[in-house]
């Protein structure tokens, strides 16, 4: 039975099923870069009608080949595909990205080059703002004092660091290089030990509540020395329910180092460097209170230099200041590292002795006595000092502890001076 269907009629259906009505642009050529047909696609994508495409070659649109490169290119497609980038000029003199997939076959005896092309302007567009976004950001990146970085937590517990600028380099003493692969043990094995628990704390509870997470810890440089770093992050919840922190990481060890130099400043004699008034009545109460919760021992000296104005008078302040700070020193270098040394007032001195009792205080009392009175003391010669000694009573205050040393020391010098009294 004869087909109710001419061959030319298939044929014009399956152009149009496959050709007019792709969803791509499409354009034939044959091997001489002529327009054996193009769909109405790319007809719109370029511009043109595609009887107006119909009368033009390649290279007539084409504009990133010559016509020589495109008559070479065209000669040597065969039935394998083959994919490029190119720009091709439009009707209105506008240029558009495009993606071209390339076909050889032959149809009715002759080589034709089927293409598909995508027009890729607004990709390219996109691509090249997000490379100048890219720029844009680590160019912010290099110029913060510190390092951003971001943190994840997957949901079976698995810990990464998917990126560290190039500041982290400096902070840690790592090379760039080392940072990439987000090693979590090489990274977090620089946090001291005694840190590491309270990081792992507020990690935990920013993770459960998606809270701002605010810490400041202590980690080893590549050059051995102790770094402070405050780190401020913000997480969120990814589709995975992966939780990302992104933040900063900031090097604080100049403002902890003058924060401690101001705090130190505020507890120091500024002429002796040992505790002053206000900071040693501090520790006296402390003491006492540790002392009554442990039943232990606890003893009070307090030393005056004898004579002392009449050193300021006859030799100057700056001499006298001199004979301070030695006689301080003298008593430093001989008394424990749990005793408290401070500065009562004038040439008058506190040493506190925890853990210890009258006769053992009377016995350190006398050494620092007879270490003082043999000390050569540059211009002036020797200088003595008068102690007091009291040990706390039972529920006694420190008001009436200090009380009572400064009782016995005026009875030291009551007595002639240069001498212990209890």
């Amino acid at each position: 039975m004869k087909s109710l269907i001419d061959d030319e009629t298939i044929e014009t259906i399956l152009w149009t099923v496959l050709f007019e009505q792709s969803g791509d642009a499409m354009v034939v050529l044959r091997q001489d870069g002529s327009v054996y047909r193009a769909n109405q696609r790319y007809a719109d994508m370029l511009g043109y009608t595609p009887e107006e495409l119909g009368s033009f070659h390649v290279w007539d649109w084409d504009i990133r080949f010559s016509e020589q490169e495109l008559r070479q290119m065209l000669l040597t497609v065969d039935n394998s595909s083959a994919h490029f980038d190119t720009r091709q000029r439009r009707k209105d003199g506008t240029i558009t990205d495009a993606e071209v997939s390339t076909n050889g076959a032959i149809y009715k005896g002759e080589n034709l080059i089927f293409c598909i092309v995508r027009d890729t302007t607004e990709r390219k567009y996109t691509e090249e703002r997000l490379r100048q976004n890219k720029e844009l950001l680590e160019r912010i990146a290099t110029q913060v004092p510190g390092a951003l970085y971001q943190y994840r937590i997957a949901p079976d517990g698995t810990r990464s660091f998917p990126y560290f600028s190039e500041g982290f380099a400096a902070l840690g003493g790592l090379a760039q290089e080392e940072l990439s692969g987000t090693d979590v043990d090489d990274i977090m094995s620089r946090l001291l030990p005694e840190d590491a628990p309270e990081i792992e704390r507020k990690t935990q509870e920013s993770a459960s509540t998606l809270s701002h997470f605010h810490a400041e810890f202590r980690i080893r440089h590549n050059d051995g020395s102790i770094r402070w770093i405050e780190c401020r992050s913000t997480p969120e919840k990814e589709a995975d329910s992966s939780i990302i922190w992104t933040g900063i990481l900031l090097d604080i060890t100049q403002r902890i180092q003058a924060e401690e130099q101001v705090r130190i400043m505020a507890i120091t004699d500024g002429l002796t460097g040992i505790k002053n008034r206000q900071e040693f009545d501090r520790l006296l109460e402390h003491e006492i209170e540790r002392a009554n919760r442990y039943h232990t021992p606890l003893a009070l000296l307090m030393y005056d230099l004898d004579h002392f104005k009449q050193v300021n008078d006859r030799y100057g302040h700056n001499t006298g200041d001199m004979a301070l700070k030695t006689v301080t020193s003298l008593v430093n270098d001989n008394i424990r590292g749990i005793d408290i040394h401070g500065r009562w007032g004038g040439e008058e001195f506190m040493v506190l002795l925890p853990q210890t009792g009258l006769d053992t205080a009377m016995d350190v009392a006398e050494k620092l006595r007879r270490t003082i009175a043999a000390h050569p003391f540059d211009k002036l010669g020797s200088i003595t000092a008068s102690f007091g000694v009291v040990e706390l009573a039972p529920h006694e205050s420190s008001k009436s502890l200090a009380q009572r040393v400064d009782e016995a020391l005026y009875r030291a010098k009551e007595l002639g001076r240069n001498r212990v009294e209890v």
